[in-house]
């Protein structure tokens, strides 16, 4: 890279921890890229992709998604899981709130992430949510911050 503005940030390994996918961000624009680690190099995937999260059995990768124009001006994103073998992406749309956060992947099927809680000062919830774009999100784990699974 020669740009003096690349930033890297939300990776994921696969699960063979041979490879990687992460956000780079460059002109103001984001990009899904994908990392050989034993080739030393990144492939650039895909725009618009921000803090994705790699599905247990790698063929997914859920993400958020800028909104723009963003309401009233300010930045809105929503939770898109994109399948890698042909690039189909489902927006799951019954999250209708902005969700700024790293998702996790709880099994092949359903993620989970935080989002703030309406009557607590700085305290968020965790919610699961159905990747199969017709679910609605359902809470998971109140007062609780950015989900982590373990295997």
């Amino acid at each position: 890279f020669k740009a003096a503005d690349f930033n890297f940030w939300g990776v994921t390994f696969t699960p063979d921890a041979k490879g990687f996918y992460a956000t780079l961000q460059t002109s103001g624009q984001q990009w899904l890229v994908q990392g050989d680690m034993a080739q030393q190099r990144m492939t650039v995937i895909a725009p618009n992709v921000e803090c994705p999260s790699l599905s247990p059995d790698g063929q997914r990768i859920a993400f958020k998604r800028r909104i723009v124009p963003a309401p009233q001006g300010r930045v809105v994103w929503q939770i898109v899981v994109r399948e890698l073998a042909d690039g189909k992406e489902t927006v799951l749309a019954r999250e209708t709130r902005s969700v700024d956060d790293q998702v996790e992947w709880i099994d092949n099927r359903e993620i989970a992430y935080s989002l703030p809680d309406d009557t607590t000062p700085a305290a968020t919830n965790t919610f699961a949510l159905a990747i199969d774009g017709q679910s609605a999100p359902r809470l998971l784990a109140p007062l609780a911050y950015s989900p982590a699974v373990v295997r």
